[in-house]
């Protein structure tokens, strides 16, 4: 399984294949995990209870609906073992990991190109009796367009009148559109009437952290001790129990999500004009970062200049010259798309 972030076997100076928040760690977050290292002759809490409350005080649900992970890696792995499927539906090109954390038979739903890759009502008729779990994730990896909420809406009901379970990722959400809704509000709704559905949540993106694993998932009170029993004991170091609670409390308490959204926003219309007038397909997206299309070489190219951006080939139904591409501060996109010039004939 591939991912993008590999500098350990390349020369990389600018990575661009790992979707990071552009505003960089926050120090809040980084001085507490400093102070946390005076903790770390102590077990961490076997419970979780100060982490659970600070996060359901945000989502606005008691804390038997919430569980923390290391990473959402570490969760979908025991999502996975807890419900055990026996087939699992797909709609693809979606985030290698799901395929990674499955022991079942795969339904694969391929989204078409010349529709934008985009999930619609139709795609829906691949939800029977046969399936009973269904991995989405909302924006999608690696397109980046957020999620139709009708459409979400129906999946949910068809997989509950089919016995499935719905997981959806959402470990990009507060860096994308959605963001700027009130999405919490609906959350509770969902999750107290749909007992089938388990949300998923990273914190590393949008902290910028991907060295201290930070996760939760969201569902009702049954899903979570189910899920929790298949996590190993002490799941979250003094570090991450630290990041969690600075990083939920910069959300709440802060404009750290309103600047995120800004900077990403004006930073991926920058990158995207760019792309464009290189003679690139450029997929619409909502979040931190970018699809399109291009030479088969590109990877290899940029690489050469030192340069990473996720080659997707890897992903299912896509082929060679599909890439995704980080949206990062403006100073580094310049030079970014200084770099891609060196590359793209597009005279």
């Amino acid at each position: 399984m591939s991912h993008g972030g590999d500098v350990y076997r390349n020369k990389v100076n600018m990575d661009y294949s790992v979707n990071l928040n552009p505003l960089g760690a926050q120090e809040v977050v980084l001085s507490a995990v400093r102070e946390s290292i005076k903790k770390a002759s102590e077990y961490p809490d076997l419970e979780q209870d100060e982490v659970r409350e600070v996060l359901a005080d945000s989502v606005g649900l008691g804390k038997e609906y919430i569980y923390a992970g290391n990473g959402a890696s570490e969760l979908l792995m025991s999502i996975s073992r807890t419900i055990n499927s026996k087939e699992t539906l797909l709609f693809e090109p979606v985030y290698s990991g799901y395929e990674y954390v499955l022991d079942s038979t795969i339904k694969r739903c391929e989204l078409k190109e010349e529709e934008g890759f985009l999930l619609t009502s139709s795609k829906l008729d691949f939800i029977n009796e046969n399936i009973d779990l269904i991995f989405i994730c909302d924006p999608v990896n690696p397109t980046g367009k957020n999620v139709d909420d009708s459409i979400f809406i129906k999946l949910i009901d068809k997989a509950k009148n089919v016995g499935a379970y719905v997981c959806i990722d959402e470990s990009f959400l507060l860096m994308s559109e959605k963001a700027d809704r009130n999405r919490e509000t609906n959350i509770i709704e969902l999750v107290k009437r749909y007992d089938n559905l388990i949300i998923i949540r990273s914190l590393t993106k949008l902290l910028a952290l991907p060295g201290i694993r930070m996760g939760y998932i969201i569902s009702a009170p049954q899903n979570i001790e189910r899920i929790r029993k298949n996590l190993p004991e002490w799941n979250l170091s003094v570090m991450s129990e630290a990041a969690i609670k600075a990083g939920i409390r910069l959300i709440d308490e802060t404009d750290f999500i309103q600047r995120t959204i800004s900077l990403v926003r004006e930073e991926r219309a920058f990158l995207t004009r760019n792309l464009q007038a290189l003679g690139l397909k450029v997929f619409d997206s909502d979040t931190s970062f970018i699809f399109f299309k291009g030479p088969e070489t590109l990877c290899k190219d940029l690489l050469e200049k030192k340069v990473l951006i996720r080659d997707c080939s890897d992903f299912a139904g896509l082929k060679k010259g599909f890439y995704r591409i980080a949206v990062k501060t403006h100073a580094e996109n310049q030079r970014f798309i200084e770099l891609l010039k060196g590359v793209v004939d597009y005279s």
